[in-house]
């Protein structure tokens, strides 16, 4: 009987002890058994604003010689493909006889005025020698007859002086001049003796020098792109190079326009010119490139696109605060990358949720990594 208290009491010990133990390591865990999940917090980050659109390379400078029928037949064009021109150069010359027979006929007729003019000054210096300064009324008549024979032949000089001078004009315009540096694309001796079907010009010059990029952006891209925002150009033909620009021009007024939407309203487009600067590109004028505008740049509050969840009613993270999830809206801006701006509803010591899951709800309980 003594055995059965004493293996008894044995037995309630070892269960005590069981129980103790199992107490004291329940004790020792978490008072949950939440899961772990990584947290992260806003990262300030630069992100740049562009706007894409392709262009045409093409001369910032050039200058089209068409012909001019009126000034005469085309007689010599002074320059060469590939000639460089400085800004005043000859280009080609018309030749025009009947101005240069006018010229002839003005310089007799400026002759000749000045002749009678010289011949009326004469008749009246011996009038006024006759007379001794002593004049009778007839005397008095001539003199005065002579001196508006005399403002009438100064009239006539100055009219001829000024028709010489004209013609003259014109005769230098029958040289055409280079208005700009640059290089002779192209010369078209067909264009010049009009035997080509399509109006053509002569000579084209182009400052090779300066270079642009121009393209057409939307209105609502037209409010954003101003000049000397910095561009960054590229080629799909010359790959893996760019060139640097900036804007040069935004149109005030619309392009024509070139399409219709299914309601009928025209496409309106703005023209927008880029400057190419420093190293130009290795192709030519007509080549297609795309323009990468940078409307803007600046620092903004990123957290990566993972930590959002999309709802109907708007954008949601979760918050970690004492183990205990909260349901945050927040309002979201630019997308840089996999990362979204947060323009309002977090602060910078908030421990986000980087991987919220389905299940999650707000005032659960989690840990923080």
């Amino acid at each position: 009987m003594r055995k059965k208290i004493i293996v008894g009491s044995i037995f309630i010990i070892v269960i005590g002890l069981f129980i103790g133990f199992n107490i004291a390591k329940n004790q020792s865990k978490p008072a949950s058994s939440a899961a772990t999940f990584k947290t992260v917090k806003l990262t300030p980050k630069e992100i740049i604003s562009t706007v894409m659109t392709p262009g045409t390379l093409s001369f910032s400078e050039e200058q089209f010689i068409y012909g001019e029928e009126e000034k005469g037949k085309l007689k010599e064009i002074t320059v060469k493909e590939g000639e460089k021109v400085k800004a005043g150069t000859p280009l080609l010359t018309y030749e025009n006889k009947e101005l240069e027979l006018e010229e002839q006929q003005q310089a007799l007729a400026a002759e000749s005025s000045s002749l009678k003019l010289k011949q009326l000054q004469n008749r009246l210096n011996e009038l006024n020698e006759q007379q001794g300064g002593e004049a009778g009324s007839n005397s008095k008549n001539e003199r005065e007859q002579l001196e508006l024979e005399l403002k009438a032949a100064e009239l006539e000089q100055k009219q001829a002086e000024l028709n010489q001078e004209k013609v003259k004009t014109q005769i230098e315009d029958l040289t055409i001049h280079s208005k700009i540096e640059g290089t002779v694309i192209s010369v078209e001796q067909e264009a010049g003796a009009g035997k080509l079907e399509e109006r053509q010009p002569i000579i084209h010059i182009g400052n090779e020098k300066k270079m642009i990029v121009r393209g057409l952006i939307s209105e609502y891209d037209a409010i954003k792109v101003k000049k000397k925002q910095t561009v960054k150009v590229t080629s799909d033909v010359i790959r893996g190079k760019s060139w640097q620009g900036v804007v040069k021009k935004v149109g005030a007024v619309p392009a024509q326009a070139t399409s219709e939407t299914t309601a009928g309203d025209q496409t309106v487009q703005y023209p927008v010119e880029i400057e190419i600067k420093g190293k130009k590109p290795d192709a030519k004028p007509g080549f297609k490139m795309i323009m990468e505008i940078e409307t803007d740049k600046r620092q903004a509050l990123m957290i990566p696109e993972t930590a959002v969840k999309k709802e109907k009613d708007g954008s949601y993270v979760y918050v970690v605060e004492k183990n205990v999830l909260k349901k945050v809206k927040v309002a979201l801006g630019e997308t840089s990358g996999h990362d979204l701006e947060v323009t309002k509803g977090l602060t910078k010591e908030d421990q986000i949720i980087a991987e919220p899951s389905d299940d999650m709800y707000d005032g659960m309980e989690v840990n923080a990594e």
